[in-house]
């Protein structure tokens, strides 16, 4: 099965008097949802038509440089030996005497099967998202759109002070909050699943603030399939 990647091209552009040639340097940055770097990843960069052109390894920032030149790519990230995704990378023509510069391409490559969505936020004993937290879920956007071969659980979690009932409606209300968001952004319904456990699955102490806060979460649930 062909899994997708989420890549950005990010860069600026410069101005070019005379002719240039089309290749430029590009760094290559593999990491996870998080933004922490996969190391001792390669990636093999292919041409449309399938002919190889060439290949880096990531090192303990997750990232290489590669020369490239505009035009459509397969890439496949292998680790082990092992191919762990397939992703497209297009790379614009651009128009007149611009130029790139300064690229860097970063491969969005998660392993984790369950993660927590970080920086998301809701008001106090309520289900509204802040707005500070639509930059993040605007990116999981973009990461569930690049996963469209899988479905997932959106999964709402309290400490827990409070009712059991309460927390597990809160909870609920929540992940429903996060699954209209994404599907508001494109994200196919029949994507995501929500449920709201509680206070029923703690990941730290309720005894302690700090534990409290690290219990409220919104984590995402790969779906076997």
């Amino acid at each position: 099965m062909k899994i997708t990647c989420v890549i950005f091209l990010l860069g600026t552009l410069l101005f070019q008097s005379t002719s240039f040639a089309e290749q430029f340097s590009a760094e290559i940055f593999v990491s996870d949802f998080d933004e922490l770097p996969v190391e001792k990843m390669e990636v093999h960069f292919y041409q449309k038509s399938g002919e190889f052109i060439g290949k880096g390894t990531t090192n303990e920032l997750g990232k290489f440089n590669v020369e490239l030149s505009p035009g459509e790519y397969e890439l496949k990230l292998i680790q082990n030996g092992e191919i762990k995704k397939e992703a497209p990378l297009n790379i614009p023509e651009l128009e007149g005497r611009k130029i790139y510069n300064r690229v860097r391409i970063q491969i969005l490559y998660e392993s984790r099967d369950v993660f927590e969505i970080e920086n998301l936020n809701f008001e106090t004993n309520s289900a509204e998202i802040l707005a500070e937290s639509y930059e993040i879920l605007d990116k999981l956007v973009t990461y569930l759109l690049s996963e469209s071969d899988s479905k997932f659980e959106v999964a709402g979690h309290t400490d827990s002070d409070g009712a059991d009932k309460a927390n597990e409606t809160l909870s609920l209300a929540r992940a429903e909050s996060v699954k209209t968001y994404l599907v508001s952004k494109g994200v196919p319904a029949e994507q995501l699943t929500t449920k709201g456990y509680g206070e029923t699955v703690p990941i730290a102490d309720n005894n302690s603030e700090e534990g409290k806060s690290k219990n409220r979460r919104t984590e995402l649930k790969k779906l076997e399939q």
